[in-house]
């Protein structure tokens, strides 16, 4: 007996050592720019320090602990389970203090200040956070979080609506995650708004799966888990309130459940008070590509909760008063962020891009099996291969999900309302991601607004719900011989047509390695009657969504790439000094200064500022160029009339005559060119600061 155990005892120190080595390889792998393109170039040992050390010894310890003893596990399981909530505060609290976040902003570090992250790396492709997001929620610390900026494009720029910033207003009640900028300080703030989203989407998601698995804890957190680190949700985890909808989306649903559940008016009156928060940040997202699907699928969710509780729900005059109570109040709040914000909302609308843009159909069919190669999607650090954010979904293992739904519906018989609903909306999903509908229909649908290709994650996103809610109804498949040679076979086809779309990343050892987790996932999906294959099948998608999700952004502290740049030092003395000037970026991130005040006309344009612009077009020649979001480039020189170029969808260049700075009344230059043979008798460029190749000029007209 006393063998046995310390034989047991051995084979789980192994496994701890095995483990955890292939972790920490693989965020070795992360950390060393396409190392895993060619190993060749590299002695991998030399590749660990001591920080690597650390973390592995982290990672024994708990796959050590997990392992060890099923009855310290089990409650150390139960101890979460019960105190998650107070948990969840201590982490955020904790990362916090010492301003822990999930930010690329070290892409901004332009000096190479000596910053690494702590774990990972940052992301080239995620601009829209470091250039955009990131600068903007920092410079309102230069503006006293005031509604209107003239910070952000060098003009009056409504920082609520558009690219939801923090602002000192009553409509923050709608921005919950950005209310910690407010009192906290750039570190602080950054690290609440990524660290909270994260932990609060986890413990909603976990909820949610509770309520579609009729509380099969197991299945709930590998839905959490499967939503929370899926490659959509990381790779697009700061922008476009992506997040927020999952949160406030899920958390509405589970309000209404609760609401129509519990007696206590004390306690129905704080769910409404929820319910108005979950609505108003909702719709105060300003993302209609994902805002609408998402809103079909929530609002089936609704409507059955709605039929489940009906019989049962307690309904008085009361809940008129609540109802009409908060009707009132979300009335007030919307009229007032619609008063301030009303001129930006037009001006966006009647834009060439995004607002007069129309969508119908024409999706791609490999997108089907995009999420088979997201495994190794964290790899390639400077994604050189594909725009990795555009192939990101919901890990949705298609087709089992309906595979799976099938078997329940039509082998099992079972009559199960929200499955088919979510099936007859699944193809709906399809219909208008494929097939070009009538006008008429894509009006009233709103599937115009939607763009096609940001249609299909939210597909997936249906069929995780589809595939938890079938794995929680499965009987026993009692000839599982078939069910692994199924899995198998469908494992290898899978990755066989995923490799022709994504070659790239598939390289000697990856199909295999695919072949393989794919296949123990696969068949623990099949065969999640029985507790111990739901637990298989749990483990497969910790491992999954750590190599998909987890560490696709890094995990850092501080913003001393930012605050501790002697570059935007000299910038921030000069807009002390000068605080109405006008500043202008060439060479370096638009946005950069902006994070110490600079009024830069070229930081990104969320909506146009058209009267500029046309200070320079007289005769509206390049309006359609200019009338849009934009990432904006100044080409100075002197040689040809000052025009504009469309590079992208959401980008254009200036290349503006020097004599006309004059009309844009520009100040300062921030640029890594050298502008002194420039100067005519017109104007002249005179340098006040450099550092390596980044010059400051101040203009004399």
């Amino acid at each position: 007996m006393r063998n046995n155990i310390k034989n047991k005892q051995i084979i789980n120190v192994f496994l701890s050592v095995i483990l955890a080595i292939l972790l920490e390889g693989y965020i070795v792998l992360i950390e060393h720019s396409n190392l895993f393109l060619d190993f060749s170039k590299h002695d991998f040992l030399n590749l660990f320090s001591f920080k690597e050390f650390l973390v592995f010894l982290v990672i024994f310890l708990i796959i050590f602990y997990i392992l060890f003893d099923e009855t310290k596990r089990i409650k150390t399981l139960n101890f979460i389970y019960s105190y998650r909530l107070p948990l969840a505060i201590i982490v955020i609290f904790f990362a916090v203090i010492f301003q822990i976040h999930g930010s690329s902003i070290n892409q901004l570090n332009i000096l190479n200040i000596n910053h690494k992250p702590l774990i990972g790396v940052s992301r080239p492709i995620r601009s829209d956070e470091f250039i955009v997001n990131t600068p903007f929620a920092f410079s309102q610390y230069f503006n006293n979080f005031s509604y209107f900026s003239e910070i952000v494009r060098g003009s009056v720029t409504d920082m609520f609506i558009i690219y939801g910033q923090p602002v000192l207003d009553i409509g923050m009640l709608f921005r919950p995650f950005l209310i910690g900028y407010l009192f906290l300080n750039q570190g602080q703030g950054l690290s609440f708004f990524w660290i909270g989203r994260l932990v609060f989407l986890l413990l909603i998601s976990f909820e949610f799966g509770m309520l579609l698995t009729n509380k099969n804890k197991t299945l709930s957190l590998a839905y959490s888990i499967l939503i929370t680190f899926s490659p959509f949700v990381q790779w697009w985890f700061a922008i476009n309130g992506l997040v927020e909808q999952l949160i406030m989306g899920q958390l509405g649903v589970l309000l209404i459940n609760w609401y129509m559940t519990i007696p206590n008016y004390k306690k129905r009156f704080l769910i409404g008070f929820g319910l108005m928060i979950c609505v108003g940040t909702f719709l105060l997202v300003f993302y209609p590509s994902w805002q609408i699907p998402f809103a079909y699928v929530f609002v089936l969710l609704s409507f059955w909760i709605f039929l489940k509780n009906k019989s049962q729900f307690m309904f008085s005059k009361k809940d008129i008063i609540i109802a009409l109570m908060y009707l009132l109040i979300f009335s007030i709040i919307m009229v007032h962020i619609l008063t301030n914000s009303l001129e930006a909302i037009k001006i966006t609308l009647n834009t060439v891009y995004p607002g007069s843009e129309i969508f119908n159909g024409r999706g791609i069919f490999n997108n089907f099996i995009s999420y088979i190669p997201t495994i190794f999607f964290p790899l390639d650090d400077i994604n050189l291969l594909l725009n990795t954010c555009e192939y990101s979904v919901f890990v949705d293992l298609f087709p089992v999900p309906l595979i799976l739904s099938f078997i329940i519906l039509f082998y099992q018989k079972t009559k199960d309302k929200l499955l088919i609903g979510f099936l007859i909306l699944y193809f709906i999903l399809l219909i208008f991601y494929f097939v070009q509908l009538p006008d008429l229909i894509i009006e009233l649908t709103l599937r115009s607004k939607i763009r096609t290709p940001r249609l299909f994650p939210i597909i997936t996103f249906l069929s995780v719900l589809i595939l938890i809610r079938s794995m929680s109804s499965l009987n026993e498949i009692k000839n599982k011989k078939l069910i692994i040679i199924f899995s198998l076979i469908l494992s290898v086809i899978m990755v066989y047509l995923s490799t022709f779309e994504f070659s790239g990343y598939y390289l000697t050892w990856m199909p295999i390695f695919a072949i393989i987790l794919y296949f123990i996932v696969y068949s623990s999906s099949f065969l999640a009657s029985s507790k111990k294959n739901q637990k298989i099948f749990l483990i497969s998608i910790i491992a999954l969504s750590f190599l998909t999700g987890a560490l696709v952004n890094p995990l850092d502290n501080g913003t001393d790439v930012i605050y501790e740049s002697p570059f935007l030092s000299e910038v921030e003395k000069i807009v002390e000094s000068d605080p109405n000037a006008l500043w202008i970026t060439q060479g370096l991130p638009t946005d950069y200064i902006i994070q110490v005040g600079a009024r830069t006309i070229n930081s990104v344009n969320t909506y146009p500022d058209l009267e500029k612009w046309e200070k320079l077009d007289v005769y509206n020649q390049y309006s359609d160029i200019y009338n849009r979001y934009a990432h904006i480039t100044f080409d100075i020189q002197k040689i040809n009339d000052t025009n504009f170029e469309l590079v992208q969808p959401d980008s254009f260049i200036v290349h503006i005559n020097i004599n006309d700075l004059e009309k844009l009344n520009i100040t300062y230059i921030a640029t890594n060119q050298n502008l002194e043979k420039l100067s005519n008798n017109n104007i002249s460029f005179n340098e006040i600061y450099e550092i390596k190749e980044y010059k400051i000029y101040k203009i004399s007209y």
